[in-house]
């Protein structure tokens, strides 16, 4: 798959040298000479030393051949023309972009970017789940959306096992996806049974997260 990064910094960087190990044919853009030439020095990756907002630079990149664009500049505005001009001028497939003000991310969606990665958010979300430790673990972040599935392990003193799922306050936005217990897998229904020590998975959207995390007291 060909992959054109447009932003040689520090995201960009990493963004693009984890991409080169997983087998990904990548391309970076830039218009920062001195981080172009570092990156061509260091890893094995097509540098075009420009600017990645404009038709012409994109073009000599070749975003017209690639399958994905990832924008990863320090402005909000530049990324959003970037995917702009890679979406409409070239066909490009998928377009991401990495905000730095969550106040774009509405406006970034509406515009057809395909996956709008807010860095605040995503940085709030693990240090969250460092804070309560091993007890929740975040799976998956659902593209760009508010919605995260997320793994919790039941403390062993929860005031409230051995009772089931219909007798429990389980937040409106939320869906148990399946639940474990001593190595067995089930899918929790109304009538299950939840334990101290299951460990349980499921999706939430917005504060149902914090609101299940106070319902397994973790």
């Amino acid at each position: 798959m060909n992959i054109i990064i447009v932003g040689a910094g520090r995201h960009g960087f990493f963004l693009a040298k984890n991409l080169l190990e997983s087998g990904y044919n990548v391309k970076i853009i830039d218009s920062d000479k001195d981080r172009c030439e570092k990156i061509a020095t260091t890893l094995d990756v097509g540098v075009f030393c420009g600017d990645g907002t404009t038709l012409e630079t994109l073009s000599n990149a070749g975003v017209g051949k690639c399958e994905v664009l990832i924008a990863a500049t320090g402005k909000d505005e530049d990324n959003l023309i970037a995917c702009e001009i890679a979406k409409k001028q070239f066909n490009v497939k998928r377009t991401i972009s990495k905000i730095n003000n969550n106040k774009n991310v509405a406006l970034m969606k509406k515009l057809g970017i395909d996956i709008v990665l807010d860095t605040t958010k995503l940085m709030t979300q693990l240090i969250e789940h460092e804070i309560d430790g091993a007890q929740v673990q975040l799976i998956a972040d659902i593209g760009s959306s508010n919605a995260v599935i997320s793994e919790y392990d039941i403390p062993l003193k929860w005031s409230k096992s051995g009772k089931k799922v219909m007798e429990l306050d389980v937040p409106e936005d939320c869906v148990l996806v399946y639940m474990k217990r001593g190595g067995i897998f089930m899918i929790p229904r109304g009538n299950s049974i939840l334990m101290a020590g299951d460990t349980v998975v499921a999706l939430t959207v917005g504060s149902a997260s914090k609101q299940l995390k106070k319902l397994f007291e973790i």
